[in-house]
């Protein structure tokens, strides 16, 4: 059973990780070039991180320790998840938005 679940973090992570990527990739279409340069290289980091996650998940399944590798390959969807709340925030603080609850403030409409 631990197996299915460390195969399923895994699985989890590629996902994750893909996905990530072609949300960067998608931020790309009308940027900069110094912001596609910097595009391109969390696209690389994000890349690194899932497969580095994945690696690890499949040499500790090797080595018998199912319950570590599910770790070692789900930790990398927790980053990348912090990642995107974290810019989420900052591109809405940036726009103008606020981060409360949404109410409209009370200068106006």
């Amino acid at each position: 059973m631990m197996f299915v679940l460390a195969v399923l973090a895994m699985v989890c992570t590629v996902v994750v990780t893909l996905t990530a990527v072609v949300f960067c990739m998608g931020m790309g279409a009308n940027a900069k070039p110094a912001a596609i340069r910097a595009l391109k290289l969390w696209m690389a980091g994000l890349s690194l991180l899932g497969a580095a996650g994945v690696t690890a998940g499949i040499f500790l399944m090797c080595d018998g320790e199912p319950g570590r590798a599910a770790v070692a390959a789900f930790t990398p969807v927790v980053i990348i998840a912090v990642l995107f709340v974290v810019a989420m925030f900052r591109s809405g603080l940036k726009n103008g938005q606020s981060s409360g609850s949404g109410r409209p403030s009370a200068g106006g409409a």
